[in-house]
């Protein structure tokens, strides 16, 4: 089954701006777009040769190191460029030339910001096909000064999800800087190769808790809106899929759906027949709560025939991905190193 839910964000690049279509991404530290070709982008390629404010970035400069990984893009044209080469989860892998250029925001008032000079990826060459309808990723990590996150000030971030399958909800948003809405109840976090992890405490289905191996969650839950699913390591994994199964035992007949990596699926219908599931939560040190309603715990099949767990195992570390994070307004303090999740529909947060 595919993995396509994702958070887009509208920004423009360079100058005259472009406007570019990106997925918010909090589980990578690098903005990039495609520079060369993307035939399912909604909107136009961003070509650097046009734009009067892109400035390369050369290989033997300090900011390169900052960024510079492997695999990186290798071609004699770009020789003296530094390069870059970022792999995600999902195998993806995007290679190009990094590069300073300037970001225009709309802010909620109707007016423009501009930001220089900031560290851009002008990928070259993507693996794993194009990847959705959007022209690259706009990551949100920020380990250090250079990265876009310590540019906008105050040093935080927000940003609010409704319903990742309703494409008419117009009040998901993303803020920058000091306007940020950090609000609700807060948990320590750490960042680690790009990630910003939490600890999950514990997991309840209904009133059930699941007897879970806290060594498996200390600090190693990351946020990643880049994810669509949750992902669990085996041993809450396997737990949490007995219960499912025990509640769903006798109801709905299970089905296999292509593609669906051996993930629990059933035949019905998401809305009608999941109606009095109990909420499965993610218990956060320092009592915070995330809740999976049904929207955040399945997702329906392509056909539309039925609806499989949208929580999956994992490998190594836990991932609360962006279905889970649907109703709430998710805010980021990177000076005191916490994060607050407040249930919400995002509609209240207008102005």
């Amino acid at each position: 089954m595919e993995d396509t839910s994702l958070f887009l964000v509208n920004i423009s690049i360079g100058h005259p701006p472009v406007p570019q279509l990106l997925a918010m991404d909090t589980g990578s530290n690098l903005i990039w777009v495609h520079c060369t070709r993307c035939d399912s982008c909604k909107t136009k390629i961003f070509d650097p040769k046009r734009s009067s404010t892109y400035i390369g970035i050369s290989n033997s400069s300090r900011l390169c190191q900052d960024y510079a990984a492997s695999p990186s893009y290798n071609n004699p044209q770009y020789d003296s460029q530094c390069s870059f080469g970022i792999r995600y989860e999902d195998n993806t892998a995007s290679s190009g030339v990094l590069a300073l250029e300037k970001f225009t925001f709309l802010t909620s008032t109707g007016g423009t910001v501009e930001i220089p000079n900031v560290v851009l990826g002008c990928t070259l060459e993507f693996d794993g096909g194009p990847g959705g309808n959007f022209n690259g990723i706009f990551g949100l990590e920020a380990p250090n000064e250079h990265h876009f996150v310590s540019r906008t000030g105050g040093n935080r971030f927000s940003y609010c999800l409704g319903s990742i399958r309703d494409t008419s909800y117009i009040y998901n948003q993303l803020i920058l800087g000091s306007g940020a809405i950090i609000q609700g109840m807060s948990t320590p976090m750490s960042t680690r190769n790009n990630h910003y992890f939490v600890t999950i405490e514990g997991i309840s289905v209904g009133d059930k808790q699941l007897a879970i191996n806290e060594y498996d969650f200390y600090y190693n839950a990351v946020i990643d809106t880049g994810t669509t699913f949750t992902e669990l390591v085996k041993s809450a994994y396997v737990q949490l899929v007995e219960e499912v199964r025990g509640l769903m035992d006798g109801l709905l007949e299970p089905a296999h759906v292509g593609n669906g990596d051996n993930m629990l699926c059933y035949l019905g219908d998401l809305d009608k027949d999941l109606k009095g599931f109990p909420i499965v939560s993610l218990h956060l040190s320092e009592g915070v709560d995330i809740d999976l309603d049904v929207e955040g715990m399945f997702q329906k099949t392509p056909e539309g025939l039925g609806f499989c767990m949208a929580v999956v195992e994992s490998k190594s570390m836990n991932v609360i991905g962006v279905m889970a994070q649907q109703y709430y307004n998710v805010g980021f303090n990177l000076d005191n190193m916490r994060v607050s999740f407040q249930r919400i529909d995002c509609e209240l947060l207008e102005d």
